[in-house]
């Protein structure tokens, strides 16, 4: 197989350019003005367990972000059965922040059709870096023991092929989520998760601030852009700032990212992690065909 085409060369040349600033990733900001009220249905479609928040929690700021996401999240589970893009991401892993790796992936989420249950699975090409370029992962929830089939690709013995569990501790080296949270709608699920955590964390909002942006763009398409903060360092949060950005036509994130709190006063904030769902096509069509092992076993 032929990784790098001329115009995948050209991708990445573009993807390279993909800022880590949440500020420098939009070009156009309009503040949105959090509106006093919320309607009712949403709010109670992004709670699961409303008796643990506080009390007066639906005047929190982020009571918006958990009303916004969830209902995003109630349209991918509906509309959305499979995506293509090529996936930029940058993480910090044991302290350590990671170059940046581009991959070429497909999703399939669950399906149930009539008595039969159509697998969760994911296929990732690696693009770049060079060190892990040619590398493929694939993973087919309940085949193969359940474990990822791994190419390993790159400069050092590309051709071996191994499985690995996506929550084994080799993985998780390597990625600071397994595979089998690689889905649009479990993003948005973790988003969710977090502003309840945060609201029952910051009841009052003494130190959670949150912003709404329109006319933010990210690869080409117009997006919502929330910014929440926590200025005062207090790690019972998990991030000082996070940056979400979602399409206003697909309805889906194209990106996150957050960043810790500086080790310095007055130094830039630290990137934890940034997601970029580049070219991202929602219901390809996807098939078994997509997610066979002989993409990855019949390689010369």
């Amino acid at each position: 197989m032929k990784l790098l085409a001329p115009s995948s060369v050209l991708l990445l040349g573009v993807l390279a350019a993909v800022p880590a600033s949440g500020e420098e990733a939009t070009t156009a900001h309009k503040v949105l003005s959090p509106s006093a009220t919320l309607e009712r249905p949403l709010l109670r479609s992004a709670l699961l367990d409303s008796a643990s928040l506080p009390e007066k929690w639906e005047t929190h700021p982020l009571a918006r972000t958990l009303s916004f996401v969830a209902a995003h999240q109630a349209f991918i589970d509906e509309h959305t059965k499979d995506f293509s893009c090529v996936l930029a991401k940058r993480e910090r892993i044991n302290g350590r922040l990671h170059d940046y790796e581009y991959l070429r992936t497909n999703v399939r989420r669950e399906q149930k059709i009539g008595d039969q249950t159509i697998p969760f699975a994911v296929y990732a090409e690696f693009l770049a870096p060079k060190k892990l370029q040619g590398r493929q992962v694939l993973y087919v929830a309940g085949r193969n023991d359940d474990k990822m089939l791994v190419r390993n690709g790159g400069l050092r013995f590309p051709h071996v092929i191994v499985n690995i569990s996506p929550t084994s501790d080799a993985a998780l080296r390597e990625s600071r989520y397994p595979i089998t949270e690689l889905g649009l709608s479990n993003i948005v699920s973790r988003l969710i998760d977090q502003a309840k955590h945060d609201i029952v964390a910051d009841p009052d909002a003494k130190n959670t601030e949150v912003v709404f942006y329109r006319n933010a763009e990210i690869d080409g398409r117009l997006c919502t852009h929330i910014r929440v903060t926590h200025p005062q360092e207090d790690h019972v949060f998990d991030f000082h700032q996070a940056n979400i950005y979602v399409d206003d036509k697909l309805h889906v994130p194209l990106r996150v990212e957050s960043y810790t709190w500086p080790k310095v006063e007055g130094e830039p904030a630290l990137l934890m992690e940034e997601y970029t769902y580049m070219q991202l096509k929602l219901n390809v069509g996807l098939t078994d065909r997509d997610f066979a092992e002989e993409l990855v076993r019949d390689q010369p």
